[in-house]
């Protein structure tokens, strides 16, 4: 085992892995599986964070057109062929687990909001089917006759998206990668420090040594990469349970077009949540304005406010940092599991082979971008 183009002088492991939830754990399962020693360490913030949505979703969770326009429709092709490649690898995962993790291949929608996202949603569709996603959209008329929800414009049903367990997922993962010899130190992460044989991850308790770094989690990282905050910025997000009225039909996986709520459902339970994208500041009130259009039961609502991080622009920010041995994989908007299997491939190769297949649009050398891609 090597990592290529490091000097290699002692350390305690090849790669420490900093974070926490799904992204950490793939991560630190791939780079194990290659043959190196991995250790996790939790940061305190990530510790004590809620999983995000069990949603497997192609692209960014906005109109193919609308990110088309703002990165091109290259890079908009490379982002949604990510997603599958991240839908591949968690089947594969899956086939080789103990637990099915509740992995349901029914798709997902996107909901559009007002007239701009139905017009996008509908010229995605052409797009889509040209480039290979297959999908449908449903103009107003459709979804309601589908559904028991009103006052939409329009949606575009994702043939490809997924659904899973994110709580048995993370424990399936967690076990794969403890078999595969991963280490879990108790003490937390308190920074990073560049050493001139690799890295430094300081804990609450002394520190640890690797030849290589990674911050891979589902929640805050500009505090322990301070190079990230131009493309990284604190929000509190909203979560809302609620409980359908009986014998509603609604959606399953459902993300609005604005990127700015997505949704899961078990059995009649819904939980409504905030992903983080657009602008700060409308929190509960977003939550409660679009639950109030669809058939739910309002004594079963229960609201709780998390803080978190997300990207500038929407986007993750995936792949390793100029300078000292450190890679990324963070800013994933509540909504990890859609790229969470990709990252850490790529993640692992910049590490050990010295090659990044970053797509450019992730990569965290980009240029900030106004939020809303």
């Amino acid at each position: 085992m090597r990592l290529t183009g490091l000097r290699r002088a002692p350390a305690q492991v090849d790669v420490a892995v900093v974070g926490g939830g799904l992204p950490s754990l793939a991560t630190a399962l791939e780079l194990a599986r290659r043959g190196a020693s991995v250790a996790v360490v939790q940061d305190a913030v990530s510790a004590e964070r809620a999983p995000d949505l069990g949603l497997m979703l192609l692209g960014p969770g906005r109109p193919y057109a609308a990110v088309a326009r703002a990165i091109g429709r290259p890079a908009a092709q490379l982002l949604w062929a990510a997603g599958c490649e991240n839908h591949l690898r968690i089947k594969a995962f899956l086939d080789q687990a103990s637990r099915p993790c509740g992995y349901v291949a029914r798709g997902s929608f996107l909901l559009a909001r007002d007239r701009r996202d139905a017009e996008d949603l509908a010229e995605s569709e052409d797009m889509l089917r040209d480039d290979g996603f297959p999908g449908e959209f449903l103009d107003h008329y459709m979804l309601e006759t589908r559904f028991d929800v009103t006052g939409f414009p329009g949606a575009y049903w994702a043939a490809e998206d997924a659904e899973f367990d994110p709580l048995e997922l993370a424990a399936a993962v967690g076990q794969a990668a403890r078999d595969a010899k991963v280490a879990f130190p108790t003490a937390r992460a308190r920074a990073l420090r560049p050493a001139a044989s690799g890295v430094v991850v300081e804990l609450e308790k002394g520190w640890l040594r690797s030849a290589a770094a990674v911050v891979a989690t589902d929640g805050p990282a500009a505090g322990l990469v301070p190079e990230l905050a131009p493309l990284l910025r604190p929000q509190f997000v909203a979560r809302l349970s609620l409980s359908a009225l009986a014998g509603a039909a609604l959606p399953g996986a459902l993300r609005t077009a604005d990127g700015r709520i997505a949704w899961q459902a078990t059995g009649a339970s819904f939980l409504l949540a905030e992903t983080g994208v657009g602008p700060p500041g409308a929190g509960e009130g977003l939550l409660t304005e679009f639950a109030a259009r669809l058939p739910f039961d309002a004594g079963s609502a229960r609201m709780q406010q998390e803080a978190g991080e997300v990207s500038v622009d929407g986007l993750p920010v995936v792949g390793r940092l100029p300078g000292p041995p450190l890679a990324v994989a963070c800013g994933f908007a509540r909504l990890s599991p859609g790229l969470a299997f990709a990252a850490a491939r790529w993640v692992a190769d910049a590490l050990l082979r010295g090659t990044d297949p970053t797509p450019d649009a992730l990569r965290p050398t980009r240029a900030p971008r106004s939020a809303g891609v």
